[in-house]
């Protein structure tokens, strides 16, 4: 019969795992009570690592991570991350006061008022950009360059940097640190990256068939709502109809003596 299994050996591994694969062979032999060459014998043999890999991973740090040591914690709201905020989640308090109080002051049964107004803002919008397409596509634009973006690359300012820069007049506030950093930056590299007015009307027509597409959409929605709205009153019409059929009663112009519609 053979030797029963330690039951410190699953303690050591069941250790590793919840672990994440950070703690040491020496603090586990420890724990267990047996020499560290044991616990990579074990290790070795139940096949640690191929079962750490197979475990799912959390959402969020892994066990051990230290990522975020010294940092504090993202706050609700915090927008750390944003780059151009074209992506962020944008909530009524990140809004001016005056179009949030708009929001939410609206009331139902303004729904083609609405739609008017996104329509007005969208063919704005299509205007603008039909005439920087005409800009960009004009013949007499082709050999120009447009100013994408500049980029500097900043380090921190040398003891002789300062004084020649002090020796030229120059001002040292315009060389803070953009972080915030206490120190005096200098420019190490700057770089300027164009677009040609191809590239740009490229971008541009993009935008456009975008801006086509809902344009479409929205003339199509304002085109059922108005046919639900005729529904709506054809309907009341019958009602009114068959209600005065079935209660023998109808109403007469006084004037014309003809039934009131």
């Amino acid at each position: 019969m053979g030797r029963p299994r330690n039951p410190k050996r699953d303690e050591a591994k069941k250790k590793y795992l919840d672990s994440g694969g950070q703690i040491s062979t020496k603090e586990l032999a420890a724990a267990a009570g047996v020499p560290e060459s044991r616990i990579r014998k074990w290790k070795s043999e139940d096949r640690w690592d191929e079962a750490l890999k197979n475990i799912p991973k959390k959402r969020g740090g892994q066990p051990g991570n230290k990522n975020a040591a010294g940092k504090t914690p993202a706050k609700n709201g915090n927008k750390n991350a944003v780059t151009h905020g074209a992506f962020a989640q944008a909530g009524i308090e990140d809004i001016p006061e005056d179009q949030a109080a708009a929001i939410m002051s609206m009331k139902p049964g303004e729904t083609m008022l609405r739609m008017n107004e996104e329509l007005q803002g969208l063919l704005v919008r299509k205007a603008y950009l039909t005439g920087l397409l005409s800009q960009y596509t004009d013949p007499e634009k082709q050999g120009e360059y447009y100013t994408d973006k500049i980029v500097h690359m900043i380090v921190p300012m040398t003891a002789e940097d300062k004084a020649q820069a002090e020796g030229m007049g120059l001002d040292m506030g315009q060389a803070a640190d953009p972080e915030g950093g206490t120190e005096s930056m200098k420019t190490a590299m700057k770089t300027v990256i164009k677009a040609s007015p191809f590239d740009r009307a490229m971008k541009v027509e993009a935008e456009l068939n975008k801006l086509n597409g809902r344009i479409i959409k929205l003339l199509d929605s304002m085109r059922a709502q108005e046919m639900e709205t005729q529904r709506i009153e054809l309907e009341k019409l019958k009602y009114n109809l068959a209600k005065q059929k079935a209660l023998g009663e109808f109403d007469v112009d006084p004037v014309e003596g003809e039934d009131e519609e």
